[in-house]
């Protein structure tokens, strides 16, 4: 049976992209609406009716929200999967390790450099030495697995790639240094080379961040 679906993003969001990357591999059909920063699309009174935590991305199915990007990944490999998919693997064990590498982005990598970035990009002040800690900290985690694996969950590509790839490419806008981290530029490349669409999507978010970074510096001492 056919479903609506309409997803609220913004190229500018790492979960953003991933949903979008995936779309693209499955051939999803979805209704795509960009909320608009400098409108604060996400607080307007509609979208918070929607998602009382006006947060991007967030898929609306039959009416339904589902607002956590990790969750949204889950449900469209599950439902638009071909049989078999590795994409989101069935066995227990092994989709286990997926959701604990999905929870690792959200919950770590991400936190991580959000709390770091953050202040220093839009507030445009000193650098926390604790926080960059933190954050060569969650880098280095994710370095010391992709040495034993291929991809994030194992040899084959799956749900906490998109994830994971969308994140690391924001630091690599943010020109952190990978230098140290071998491993993850090694699978940084790899995941480049193999999610469909990977670098249209992401030379739209960087021209994006671009203007952004332009529009917030516009009146600024």
């Amino acid at each position: 049976m056919s479903r609506s679906m309409d997803l609220y993003y913004n190229i500018l969001s790492p979960p953003s992209r991933a949903i979008l990357l995936l779309g693209e591999a499955l051939n999803i059909r979805m209704n795509l609406i960009s909320l608009d920063v400098h409108r604060k699309d996400y607080v307007n009174v509609e979208f918070k009716k929607i998602n009382p935590q006006h947060t991007v991305p967030t898929l609306v199915v039959d009416g339904v929200a589902i607002c956590e990007p990790g969750a949204i990944l889950c449900y469209l490999a599950e439902r638009f999967g071909p049989p078999g998919s590795v994409l989101y693997p069935s066995e227990p064990l092994r989709r286990a390790i997926v959701n604990q590498w999905l929870l690792f982005e959200c919950g770590t990598l991400y936190k991580c450099i959000i709390a770091y970035y953050s202040p220093v990009v839009l507030e445009r002040a000193t650098p926390v030495d604790a926080d960059r800690q933190k954050l060569e900290e969650a880098v280095a985690i994710l370095d010391g697995s992709l040495r034993r694996n291929t991809f994030a969950a194992g040899d084959h590509l799956t749900v906490a790639d998109y994830s994971l790839v969308c994140t690391v490419s924001l630091l690599v806008l943010l020109k952190f240094d990978l230098t140290p981290y071998e491993s993850v530029r090694s699978w940084y490349e790899r995941c480049k080379g193999v999610i469909t669409g990977y670098s249209e999507i992401t030379q739209r978010a960087v021209t994006m961040f671009q203007n952004w970074m332009e529009c917030e510096n516009k009146g600024k001492p």
